[in-house]
């Protein structure tokens, strides 16, 4: 009987500490994997903004610009800044 109930009570608190930690592990993994999936692409995972740059680039490569027209204005944003 007192073996019993020594045996439940070790039981609650080695096995109980585990309710809080067990959880939040999982959810920081999770958190971890969806963090580094986002940042792949090169950029922060909350998002930015495309610079003149990357829409510069972006519309020469769908061929929207000649290679005289992206020289000609990749130079005028370099000079901006």
């Amino acid at each position: 009987m007192i073996l019993t109930a020594l045996s439940t009570a070790l039981t609650a608190f080695v096995g109980g500490w585990w309710i809080l930690p067990g959880p939040l592990f999982w959810l920081l993994l999770v958190a971890g994997i969806v963090y580094l999936a986002r940042s792949r692409n090169g950029r922060p995972a909350g998002g930015g903004q495309e610079t003149g740059i990357d829409v510069l680039e972006r519309r020469f490569a769908e061929g929207e610009l000649s290679l005289e027209q992206y020289r000609e204005r990749r130079s005028v944003l370099e000079e901006k800044g």
